[in-house]
């Protein structure tokens, strides 16, 4: 508690005050029907999927559809049941994400408190944490994906973990973070860092508890993934172990470029190493915010390689060099005045320049929706279905999904099974194929194959253009 009212001390109030403005632009642009993100129609399908009781519709559809799932189902129900107050799935998820994400500052915040830090500390990490992601990784501010709502469930679980006195870790804590925290990688299974962090970090100092978080943790998976399996079926392991994904090496490059952000965060993190730690709970501190923040640099360079990911997979980084500052901010071992000027220090660029864009941004948010607006109602008004790649559109229009244009190139690609597209295509199954010729899905297809597979079906079934839409948006249809 003193933790969440240090947030509003003197101290604090200028960054929660341009924390509170930058969230504006996010929070005013949450309800309008503009695309923000590739994921967000997916998420919203599955979400509708999970909570339908369609059984032609499932959740992890069978080999052949042009429909895919990698992901695991914890989320979608969530979601899904969320979505059923609104009536809108994508509108739900982006505010799920928005509280998610402010769930994580807190979460930072009280972990680094109990790890032994001072409550002024834990306030600036929580802080820096939400304003790197409010800058830096802004794309992924109150859109609907399960992230962040993945790395909030798993936060819980570390301050559960976590000892708030220097005495033993009690097994039956550790156990029930174990829980929430395998309850997390069924929301996203991308986050690693943590679990494998706190698995060596126990390993190194707590074997007792070791046994109970791997004890509680492998009956959390074995549990998981049976029940999964027995709703979902066969098609749900299959689905999420073995998707297909081309691999990309310039996104390890991409991920660099997008560390070099987080340099002073980074650098003010190896503060807390600076010196002797006071005690032997400092020490183990320390040893498991720099391990956990190793694997994240490591897991997430490496996660960058896959075609389509982005960086919500280093957020782990993020999150990790926020622990690590805000136990140098404590005084563990000492210098907080250089520990703060190093992690604030980049937001004095990137706070400008995010507010400029959202400036723009909110200028443009009536032009920009009534131009939304349009493309969604041409697409409501073209009878028989549709096929988009921004599958946000075709939700809003109420049509049916019909296919995965990411993960179908993909599978095509990486020399899968046939599937129905150019078939389809070829009679003209499709009223209205919409293209985002934003999307780094075609040019990636044609540097790692030499050719878009789909752009060669719609070509050779004569689609051709015939509407512009916002954002290089096309659509697609045969000439009468």
């Amino acid at each position: 508690m003193n933790v969440f009212w240090s947030f509003f001390s003197k101290k604090s109030r200028l960054p929660a005050f341009i924390l509170f403005i930058l969230l504006a632009g996010p929070v005013l642009t949450l309800p309008h029907h503009i695309p923000l993100n590739p994921n967000e129609g997916w998420n919203a399908y599955l979400a509708t999927r999970a909570v339908a009781g369609d059984p032609t519709r499932p959740l992890y559809p069978p080999p052949g559809s042009m429909v895919f799932n990698n992901y695991p189902p914890l989320s979608f129900p969530l979601l899904g049941l969320a979505g059923r107050l609104t009536g809108d799935m994508i509108v739900t998820g982006r505010l799920v994400a928005l509280l998610a994400m402010l769930a994580c500052a807190g979460l930072v915040a009280g972990c680094v408190r109990r790890m032994g830090g001072t409550t002024g500390a834990a306030t600036q990490a929580g802080l820096l944490m939400a304003l790197y992601a409010s800058t830096s990784f802004r794309d992924y501010v109150a859109i609907d994906d399960p992230q962040w709502l993945a790395h909030a469930i798993m936060l819980a679980g570390l301050a559960l973990l976590l000892p708030a006195g220097a005495g033993r870790l009690r097994p039956g804590r550790v156990a029930s973070a174990a829980l929430l925290i395998a309850a997390g990688g069924f929301v996203k299974h991308n986050l690693v860092a943590l679990p494998l962090a706190v698995t060596i970090w126990l390993a190194w100092y707590d074997r007792r508890a070791l046994a109970a978080w791997c004890g509680a943790g492998a009956l959390a998976l074995l549990a998981g993934f049976g029940l999964a399996t027995t709703l979902y079926g066969p098609a749900f392991p299959a689905d999420l172990l073995h998707h297909a994904r081309i691999m990309m090496p310039a996104g390890a490059i991409e991920g660099i470029r997008k560390l070099a952000e987080l340099l002073g965060l980074l650098l003010a993190a190896g503060l807390s190493w600076a010196g002797p730690a006071p005690d032997a709970r400092a020490r183990r501190m320390r040893a498991f915010v720099t391990l956990f923040l190793v694997l994240a640099l490591a897991t997430g360079l490496l996660q960058r390689i896959g075609d389509g990911v982005n960086y919500n997979a280093q957020f782990e980084t993020l999150i990790a060099a926020c622990l690590a500052v805000g136990l140098a901010l404590s005084r563990i071992p000492g210098r907080p005045g250089l520990a703060a000027g190093l992690s604030f220090l980049p937001l004095l660029a990137l706070v400008p320049i995010q507010l400029a864009h959202e400036a723009r941004d909110l200028r443009a948010l009536p032009a920009r929706t009534a131009q939304w607006q349009a493309a969604i109602a041409h697409l409501r008004a073209t009878p028989g279905p549709a096929a988009c790649e921004t599958l946000a559109l075709c939700y809003w229009a109420g049509k049916d999904e019909t296919v995965d244009f990411f993960n179908l190139t993909q599978t095509l690609l990486a020399g899968g099974q046939a599937y129905p597209f150019a078939e389809t295509v070829r009679r003209h199954g499709f009223a209205l194929v919409e293209l985002s010729r934003a999307a780094h899905r075609h040019a990636n297809a044609i540097a790692h194959g030499g050719h878009d597979p789909i752009d060669d079906a719609l070509d050779a079934a004569g689609y051709v253009p015939v509407r512009d839409g916002p954002d290089r948006t096309v659509f697609l249809a045969v000439p009468p």
